[in-house]
């Protein structure tokens, strides 16, 4: 009985870490990472962490908009 609550336990352990990495991924949470292992293959001067939210919240809003 133990070692199947054990089992329970990890697979519910699984399914929230990868619920967790889902919700990183979609919340842009690796997008500075990314953006530094990218500006490290193209030795480009990389933003810090703050220039790069706010190069992103312009990019995202200073586009038109087709809503309404």
């Amino acid at each position: 009985m133990h070692r199947r609550q054990g089992q329970i336990t990890k697979n519910i352990m699984q399914a929230l870490n990868a619920l967790r990495e889902w919700w990183l991924g979609a919340s842009d949470a690796y997008a500075y990472n990314s953006y530094l292992q990218h500006t490290e293959k193209t030795r480009a001067k990389p933003l810090t962490e703050q220039e790069f939210y706010l190069d992103q919240i312009q990019r995202k809003y200073s586009r038109p908009n087709r809503c309404c």
